[in-house]
């Protein structure tokens, strides 16, 4: 299949199967992942990956009641940063400075770019993380549709809870969105025959 075939295949899976997505298949979804934009190249967001059964139950139970979190072959949670560390922020500088060579002028410039995003008092530094996080969501689902595996996404969970059952410090991260890979069930899943609901392009794409 060709990117717009992988894309018009692809749906969000309410049924799957018990196979497993495979270790190769996973890693090109989470370079897929490392790979996808954000803001200053900062990936100010975090990925728990899981498969325990007995895990995906317990979310079931706690946070998100959804058939398919419970089917899934594995399940992404997406954690976004609360705030960007100074720690961070010069870890990423380091790491500028090592693979590009580039001058400790060019990297104090950087920094004050990104101190103007830490400091600023309009800026939701939580929502603003939480925006880098879906853009590499929308990247996993697309490394998934090329690979033929279907994926989920999931903004109907209680982040409180998930929070507590990952014993996650929620001063510096908190749980944003969830996306589930695996294999459809066709036979169960109402939704693996139907065809595609989508405006025509011309209402969709303004053209000025």
């Amino acid at each position: 299949m060709n990117l717009t075939e992988s894309l018009t295949w692809r749906y969000a899976t309410k049924r799957m199967t018990d196979q497993k997505v495979s270790e190769k298949d996973l890693n090109t979804i989470f370079e897929s992942i490392s790979l996808s934009p954000s803001a200053f190249g900062l990936q100010p967001f975090r990925v728990v990956v899981t498969e325990k059964k007995e895990l995906l139950q317990e979310i079931f139970e706690k946070s998100c009641p959804q058939v398919v979190v419970q089917q899934c072959s594995h399940l992404l949670i997406f954690k976004a940063f609360k705030n960007i560390s100074d720690e961070h922020r010069e870890s990423y500088l380091q790491l500028m400075k090592e693979k590009r060579n580039v001058t400790d002028d060019y990297i104090e410039t950087y920094r004050q770019k990104i101190q103007r995003v830490q400091n600023s008092s309009e800026i939701n530094t939580f929502e603003w993380a939480i925006r880098q996080a879906y853009i590499a969501l929308g990247f996993a689902m697309i490394a998934a549709a090329e690979l033929g595996i279907d994926s989920t996404p999931i903004e109907g969970f209680n982040p409180k809870a998930l929070n507590e059952l990952l014993h996650i410090d929620t001063s510096k991260e908190e749980t944003a969105v969830l996306l589930t890979l695996g294999y459809r069930d066709e036979a169960n899943d109402h939704l693996a025959n139907k065809p595609k609901l989508r405006k025509p392009l011309d209402e969709l794409i303004e053209k000025i």
